[in-house]
């Protein structure tokens, strides 16, 4: 997947389809459906930082909306925004993210983002979060990131956004990235099988 050019800020450069709802397996039942997108930023040849972007199911988004809508007015204010984005970040931060991550198979964990913003867009609350990689990863010679997102109460169901899951910038051209199956990771009583994305460079 080709990288977009020119200079943006990280969360500038997603662009989310208008449906970000997905079907959940009938036997699954979860909670909340969650539709992801990543970005990965590259510099100087090195994995220095990624961008994750979480779009919430409308019936998830209404609940979220009515926690931090102080003035009953159906939208997400500057200051409404910062608090339901503090407040889910906090939540995801202590479970991880959800977010799986390994480097020629060894794990890597994220620290607290880097910056957080959340916005309303078409009925759905949108979280963004980045993260500066403190230990940037020289990403060479087939070496292959596999970040894989998670619930194993399946309370939280992921799935990739169908159009463009996976986004890199600065990475010379020399990288690549592909959704897959990951079979040994199945969770939920080996009901779910998840889906791990890719990175791997030459």
């Amino acid at each position: 997947m080709r990288r977009a050019t020119g200079y943006r800020p990280l969360f500038t450069r997603f662009v989310f389809a208008a449906s970000l709802l997905f079907a959940a397996p009938a036997f699954a039942h979860p909670d909340m459906a969650v539709t992801a997108r990543f970005l990965f930023d590259f510099h100087a040849g090195q994995l220095t930082g990624m961008a994750e972007r979480l779009a919430f199911d409308a019936l998830t988004s209404a609940r979220l909306l009515q926690r931090v809508d102080a003035d009953r007015d159906g939208a997400l204010g500057p200051e409404e925004a910062e608090r339901l984005a503090t407040e889910i970040a906090a939540n995801l931060q202590g479970r991880g993210f959800f977010t799986e991550i390994t480097v020629a198979g060894r794990p890597v964990r994220l620290a607290a983002p880097s910056a957080r913003h959340v916005t309303m867009e078409a009925g759905h609350i949108v979280l963004n979060l980045a993260f500066a990689l403190h230990d940037p990863a020289r990403l060479e010679g087939g070496t292959r990131l596999e970040l894989m997102l998670r619930d194993r109460d399946l309370t939280l169901a992921f799935r990739f956004a169908p159009d463009r899951p996976l986004i890199l910038r600065g990475d010379d051209g020399r990288c690549t990235t592909t959704i897959e199956p990951k079979p040994d990771a199945v969770y939920f009583g080996g009901l779910v099988t998840p889906e791990v994305a890719v990175l791997a460079c030459r």
